[in-house]
């Protein structure tokens, strides 16, 4: 009897067709791999946070200069998030994941150099392959788990969120306990990333993959209505946590706090928001509650950056808040691109679209945020600008929630 084909035929819209026959890989081994490739997606930003001050001294750089360690990466994600999908069209998605987790260990290599021109070249590198794991994961999960898509998100968001807490809390300890040099703290990363690489190694020899085969005919990208407010929601909450992501640590430092508690209150931060990535997609995939949970977690955010604005000498109440709300709206925008693109085709190109404008526009906040302190000599007026952010985070989660179309309807 002869084997079935595996290959999807051309979909009735006309939009795509797959050209590969796929053995998959044992479930275990795909979640294993797929966990521990997201859990390099932060570390590299996140465990540069708490020693910023260390570095800062060493180089005598200013606090924007100092920005451009979360602001390249950002910037990478926003420039090169649309080449996952051109190069998805030549290899397969598993090949591409693989190689760019070992651009992210070259890069975090480089980021331990002597000089800054190293130090920011491989931020450049770390950022170049997390832009593509960025695309690709989410794409893959559509792909693999169409009808698992709410759980093996929050799964993946969980992953994400676990690196950039593990990163901020542990890189204070880390850098007493190996002798009290930032460069030993940072580069444990690079181990992170070897194992990403063996994890992922079954996925990719475990598959017989090949490209995507675009059919012309299908419904383009920018003429979903939904593409504009969901990318502009991904953007401005990326924005608000990768700034405060950047500067917390700096921000509580200056208002009396030892740095090894300020990167103890950056990860509290951060494990606050796992148990939220894991119910908000959840949640999420009923239709009816988009709207009202993108309104209560930019409401929740925002109430916690303006208790620290306030009140910044008792911080964990406010950070409990910032924490949930960044932990809600992570996930929340990944599933506002599973759920707004119209087929599984619009997966990776809505991906894309809204990692590329919305990572750009992300880059921006830390950059602005740090160039208000050096304008003002304070934290007043950047958390105000970072509270005005989430007004805006606000307003197109509502957008891009509004409606009650079902995936791919």
């Amino acid at each position: 009897m002869s084997r079935p084909s595996l290959a999807t035929p051309e979909s009735p819209d006309g939009t795509e067709k797959i050209t590969q026959r796929r053995k998959p890989t044992a479930a275990p081994l795909l979640i294993l791999g797929l966990i521990v490739v997201a859990l390099n997606l932060r570390p590299p930003i996140a465990g540069f946070g708490p020693l910023l001050s260390q570095f800062q001294a060493e180089f005598q750089v200013s606090a924007a200069t100092l920005s451009l360690l979360t602001t390249l990466p950002l910037l990478c994600w926003g420039v090169l998030a649309p080449l996952a999908p051109l190069l998805s069209r030549r290899y397969s998605n598993e090949t591409i994941i693989l190689f760019a987790t070992a651009v992210i260990g070259l890069g975090s290599v480089l980021r331990i150099g002597a000089t800054l021109p190293v130090i920011l070249f491989g931020t450049l590198l770390v950022g170049a392959g997390i832009a593509l794991n960025n695309v690709l994961l989410p794409s893959l999960i559509r792909r693999d788990y169409p009808t698992r898509v709410g759980p093996m998100t929050g799964l993946y968001s969980l992953a994400v969120v676990g690196g950039a807490a593990l990163a901020s809390g542990v890189a204070v300890p880390l850098m007493t306990a190996l002798g009290g040099a930032w460069r030993s703290s940072v580069g444990v990363w690079i181990g992170l990333a070897a194992l990403g690489v063996l994890a992922w190694l079954p996925t990719v020899f475990g598959r017989q993959t090949h490209a995507r085969a675009p059919v012309k005919g299908g419904p383009s990208v920018w003429r979903n209505p939904y593409a504009l407010p969901v990318t502009l929601y991904m953007g401005f909450q990326s924005l608000v946590f990768f700034t405060w992501l950047t500067w917390l640590p700096k921000v509580l430092q200056d208002n009396g706090f030892t740095a090894a508690q300020a990167g103890l209150l950056l990860a509290f931060a951060n494990v606050v928001q796992l148990p939220f990535t894991l119910a908000v997609p959840v949640l999420a995939a009923r239709p009816r509650l988009l709207v009202p949970l993108a309104v209560g977690t930019a409401l929740i955010s925002g109430a916690g950056i303006t208790g620290l604005l306030l009140a910044p000498l008792t911080p964990l109440p406010w950070l409990f808040m910032m924490g949930a709300g960044a932990g809600s709206m992570f996930p929340l925008a990944l599933m506002f691109i599973a759920v707004r693109a119209v087929n599984l085709t619009q997966v990776p190109q809505l991906s894309a679209m809204a990692q590329g404008f919305g990572y750009a526009l992300a880059a921006s906040g830390p950059f602005i945020f740090g160039a208000l302190h050096d304008f003002t000599g304070d934290w007043q007026v950047p958390l105000l600008f970072l509270l005005a952010m989430t007004g805006l985070v606000l307003v197109t989660g509502v957008l891009a929630g509004r409606g009650q179309r079902e995936p791919g309807a």
